[in-house]
């Protein structure tokens, strides 16, 4: 006859368990505590230089590490299993860390958003690597920890020392409106307010991007000034440089990351910062008939990152969502008019 005792005494399998999970829940803190410590050290000013969270050794070197230590810690505490602590762990905590800068407003949305891919595969490289080369079933090296550990500061050290690439970017935008050039002239000219409603669902507004709000110019010809308006106090100042009334209005752009809150934009892709900046823009009216047009628009875009191809293509989606937004209201008002 079996006793209560003898049935609540664990099994040998429960035993081996839970060492594990102490080990994974262990090993899990420390990345955090890794990561969450070259994230202050590359906002801080002492490595500034090498571009900070904006910079090819935070984005690659730092998850490169963190997956690399996920590994050796697996073989400090015996364990070979690759997927465990070169792809399931380091995805894991990646998860939580990302989690905790949205909650806390660390990091914007599109931040998270855009870096999220480089970040989760230069973890897996770095456990894969680390995988690869670190001894099995021997006790780990301190080199071979420290490696994985320092390897952030020696890249931004050698980043540091490289020049910025800059790079222009033209995006364009074409919509066809059942109306003249007569009638499209003034809603580009100037934009009355517009009502939220007016403006269609787009997933960069429902991430956190101000939608736009108006447009106002204090006279008409070259010199006049535009105004253009957005949600959360974002003005941008605009000087009109070719006025071909009805077919073509272009002008400079100019933003004051000092006149922007900085709850507008993530601090790290404000509009005329470092890394990026909008140059200026173009309305042409394309006559298709003496009834329809073709509206284009068109923006030049300066990015400085050191991953420049990267970036353009976010910036060409966000921009063909916010220039699409932009003239789809100018249709209706045409059109309506």
């Amino acid at each position: 006859m079996t006793t209560s005792s003898e049935n609540s005494t664990p099994t040998p399998t429960a035993k081996s368990e839970r060492p594990r999970r102490v080990a994974a829940i262990t090993s899990g803190a420390i990345i955090l505590i890794y990561a969450g410590f070259f994230r202050w050290a590359f906002a801080s000013p002492w490595l500034a230089e090498s571009g900070g969270v904006v910079s090819m050794s935070f984005i690659f070197s730092v998850p490169l590490g963190f997956g690399a230590l996920s590994v050796a810690l697996g073989r400090w505490y015996g364990s070979d299993n690759w997927v465990q602590h070169a792809l399931i762990l380091p995805s894991v905590t990646l998860v939580i860390g990302l989690v905790i800068c949205i909650m806390t407003r660390l990091e914007a949305m599109i931040c998270v958003i855009m870096a999220a891919p480089i970040l989760f595969l230069s973890a897996f490289l770095g456990g894969l690597i680390a995988h690869s080369l670190l001894p099995r079933n021997r006790p780990l090296h301190g080199l071979h920890v420290s490696l994985a550990v320092f390897l952030p500061f020696v890249a931004a050290w050698v980043e540091s020392s490289l020049d910025w690439p800059t790079e222009n970017k033209a995006i364009t935008n074409t919509l066809h409106i059942n109306a003249p050039a007569e009638r499209i002239w003034p809603e580009i000219a100037s934009v009355e307010a517009i009502d939220p409603e007016q403006i269609r669902a787009s997933w960069i507004y429902q991430i956190g991007f101000p939608r736009p709000i108006a447009a106002t110019l204090d006279h008409e010809g070259i010199g006049g000034i535009r105004i253009a308006t957005f949600e959360r106090g974002v003005s941008f100042f605009e000087k009109v440089t070719e006025w071909e009334k009805p077919r073509k209005l272009a002008f400079t752009i100019h933003a004051d990351p000092a006149f922007i809150p900085r709850s507008a934009f993530d601090q790290h892709i404000i509009v005329g910062g470092r890394f990026y900046d909008v140059l200026d823009g173009v309305y042409e009216i394309e006559p298709v008939s003496e009834t329809s047009c073709l509206l284009h628009l068109t923006s030049n875009h300066r990015l400085g990152t050191r991953f420049n191809a990267y970036a353009g293509w976010w910036s060409a989606k966000i921009m063909d969502q916010i220039q699409g937004s932009i003239l789809e209201v100018i249709r209706q008002r045409a059109e309506k008019s």
